[in-house]
């Protein structure tokens, strides 16, 4: 079964913007590599009652769309140990979900994709960083 070596957030404020960069390592079964997979993520930050969703999209621009903060990438692993880094940008107003310092994490899922019987999807949450919008 696909499963997380790591998954690490980090950040950079540059201007008006906060440029995210997630970087994770993902362990497949010998079964597993050379079919298709989905990796999706999606920015969270951590709050006392309910954590508030961060997307790239205003509320308005996002409006019926339930999955616009979820970002995707397709593949197919040629190895048993892939590595990926993605570095998004999101307006540091979209970040800034409270008073004081941002706690954002990242929620990771690896899902097969017309895949035999049996594959199961993994996921993980990243680190914290501490971003002051």
């Amino acid at each position: 079964m696909a499963s997380f070596v790591s998954a690490n957030l980090s950040h950079e404020l540059t201007g008006g913007m906060v440029a995210f960069t997630l970087t994770t390592k993902i362990r497949f079964e010998s079964q597993e590599v050379g079919h298709r997979w989905l990796l999706q993520y999606e920015f969270k930050e951590e709050d006392p009652l309910v954590d508030d969703t961060i997307s790239r999209l205003r509320p308005s621009e996002a409006f019926g769309t339930p999955d616009a903060s979820l970002k995707r990438h397709y593949f197919i692993p040629s190895k048993d140990e892939v590595e990926f880094s993605f570095t998004d940008e999101i307006a540091a107003h979209l970040v800034n979900t409270e008073i004081g310092k941002e706690e954002v994490y990242v929620n990771i899922q690896v899902l097969p994709l017309e895949a035999p019987e049996g594959f199961v999807p993994a996921k993980t949450r990243t680190n914290i960083t501490q971003v002051d919008v």
